[in-house]
């Protein structure tokens, strides 16, 4: 009997212990994810967007559907180039790219788009104008829809980051190496105040920023292959980093992106990315053939140079096929029409 009782008082502590470390995993748990939220909270939010909103097409939904692949849309803006409109003050986006992540293959592809191409804004601005304008003539949210709308994609995510958060995360990184032989490129790089050691030359956030944004001896294909140098770079470093100090860096990052996610959906694409290959991110250009893609230049609406492009259902295609591998995708009607009518208006000599 007496043994009975003390089997029974064992298993109560046992079931005790059991229960405080049940508890103890679950504050720690419900702890961190509050922690968490807390931090992405600093985050500037906008509305979220239906497909509807956003301008996806049926037409494309109907070809993407089988692909289990998000496309968010990346801005990068100038925010010391704020000009007025619609009694709102918006920033240009100069940088303009397309973050794909495909759940099938586990892969990461960045797009990046000339941000002078001669695009249709819609609703509510309904005219031409280059394609960095968008974000200029009505935020984020009309940026998306004219991705949508010109190339046949299915955005409805974004995030938005200033030029000011590039040089704040590369000097919380300790800054970069970037290598280039002797040449122009080099002397200005050294020019920007960066310190070199033969072809290697370190760059702070300020002279990464400059880097980023040099096209006065090239154009603005090869300062797209710049950008996404510099983010390539900052990931090197990151990768480098332990959890507390990529929690800072976290920390101090947040206050300058806007987006449109949720904390859930944060949380997820974070968790699911530990199972891509980080290391092979593959990245494109559109159009990819660079200047040559370019039929002529025009000034429309007092703006210039803005590039009208030689065939925009190309442009569509080519974006489907580094985005989804699909070689054979037909362009919508609205991408058939949209060629129709610039052509019929600023084609010709």
């Amino acid at each position: 009997m007496k043994k009975q009782r003390t089997t029974h008082k064992k298993t109560r502590i046992l079931l005790i212990v059991i229960g405080i470390l049940a508890s103890l995993i679950l504050a720690l748990v419900l702890g961190g994810n509050l922690y968490i939220d807390s931090l992405l909270n600093r985050t500037i939010r906008s509305k979220k967007l239906s497909n509807e909103d956003a301008l996806v097409s049926h037409e494309v939904l109907d070809q993407v559907k089988n692909h289990r692949i998000i496309n968010i849309a990346l801005f990068g803006s100038d925010n010391a180039r704020k000009a007025q409109w619609n009694n709102y003050e918006m920033e240009r986006s100069d940088a303009i790219k397309i973050i794909s992540l495909d759940f099938d293959s586990k892969k990461i592809k960045i797009t990046s788009l000339q941000r002078d191409t001669l695009i249709y804004i819609p609703d509510s601005y309904n005219d031409y104008d280059k394609l960095n304008h968008a974000h200029w003539r009505g935020g984020p949210e009309l940026a998306v829809k004219t991705l949508n709308y010109n190339f046949d994609l299915d955005i409805t995510q974004y995030v938005g980051l200033s030029f000011e958060a590039i040089e704040t995360l590369v000097d919380l990184v300790d800054g970069i190496d970037i290598t280039l032989p002797d040449g122009l490129l080099a002397t200005q790089v050294m020019d920007l105040g960066a310190t070199r050691n033969g072809n290697v030359f370190h760059l702070k956030g300020k002279q990464a920023l400059g880097y980023c944004r040099l096209r006065k001896l090239d154009d603005d294909f090869h300062r797209m292959d710049r950008q996404n140098e510099v983010i390539f770079k900052i990931l090197e470093k990151l990768s480098k980093k332990n959890l507390i100090e990529l929690m800072d860096i976290v920390n101090e990052m947040l206050p300058y992106v806007e987006t449109n996610l949720t904390n859930n959906e944060i949380k997820n694409y974070v968790s699911s990315l530990l199972n891509f290959d980080l290391k092979n991110i593959n990245q494109f250009q559109i159009p990819s053939k660079g200047m040559d893609s370019i039929e002529k230049v025009i000034e429309y609406n007092g703006f210039s140079p803005i590039y009208m492009m030689e065939n925009y259902e190309d442009l569509a295609k080519e974006l489907h096929w580094n985005i989804y591998e699909d070689e054979d995708y037909q362009p919508s009607s609205t991408i058939v029409q949209l060629e129709q009518n610039i052509q019929n208006q600023f084609g010709g000599s």
